[in-house]
């Protein structure tokens, strides 16, 4: 059995409770409806503010798309949305939600790496959101293929749980060492590996971002609720003094782009 065949059936097995335990409250899906940004950190609401002010009539590709939280978020925004996952029954858990809520999103089973069934320069905008890269055992053949599906001047925007938090354990209030920084395994990529495979693939890098977790962020929580105040505080949790996210910013540009216009709205 290949790998991806693996995470596939893992991830199909579990979806029913996964999906229960994100959606089986309605607060998520009201919070979101409320205010659909909720779905991305402050700093990422901010970079979609500024590409694209205005996302109806836009076409946005969220691959590997799990939970769907950001697919609903786009969609509730005013964008054409295609919500693409390895693992065919969290497609069709997010379906249902959609349908029972009105909302018109397509879903298509496709791994991440390959976007099979995707047409070439399709999309304005694509997106990944944390957890993402950890699934991903060749980042540089996943970001050519986002880069084959944007449209020209189209962006790739994501962001995923920072490398610096890879070697150190966060279960105590000590900063302590589990492993080298240059140990990938697991798919625990490094600052660099993220940025080049980018370049790799035909990327111009505009923005990058290093921020800590909010706690407003739906779907994105850092530590359970009872534990924020303390964990969060650095002085007594050293830790939560590194960045807990990092977010890049990457467009599809022509030989005419230039470097002023940068994180520019798709045409």
């Amino acid at each position: 059995m290949k790998l991806n065949d693996a995470v596939r059936d893992s991830w199909n097995a579990c979806s029913d409770d996964y999906f229960a335990m994100e959606y089986g409250q309605p607060e998520t899906l009201n919070l979101l409806k409320a205010d659909p940004l909720r779905a991305f950190p402050p700093a990422v609401r901010q970079t979609i503010r500024t590409i694209f002010p205005d996302l109806h009539g836009k076409r946005v590709c969220v691959p590997s798309s799990g939970d769907n939280l950001a697919a609903f978020a786009f969609s509730l925004l005013g964008a054409d949305v295609t919500s693409c996952d390895l693992a065919e029954r969290q497609l069709e858990n997010a379906e249902k939600i959609a349908a029972a809520q009105g909302w018109t999103l397509r879903f298509h089973a496709c791994d991440s790496m390959e976007m099979t069934g995707i047409p070439d320069k399709s999309f304005d905008l694509v997106y990944t959101s944390n957890g993402v890269n950890t699934w991903i055992s060749d980042l540089t053949s996943m970001y050519r293929q986002f880069y084959r599906i944007l449209k020209h001047g189209g962006v790739y925007l994501f962001f995923d749980t920072h490398p610096f938090n890879r070697p150190f354990d966060d279960e105590t209030n000590i900063l302590q060492v589990k492993k080298h920084y240059d140990d990938t395994r697991g798919n625990d990529w490094r600052v660099q590996d993220l940025f080049g495979s980018l370049l790799q693939s035909g990327f111009t890098v505009t923005q990058m971002n290093e921020f800590s977790a909010d706690r407003d962020t739906l779907g994105a929580a850092w530590w359970e609720p009872e534990e924020w105040d303390e964990k969060s505080d650095w002085h007594k949790n050293p830790y939560a003094a590194l960045p807990q996210w990092i977010s890049f910013c990457a467009e599809k540009r022509t030989a005419q782009n230039t470097a002023e216009n940068a994180c520019r709205p798709a045409e």
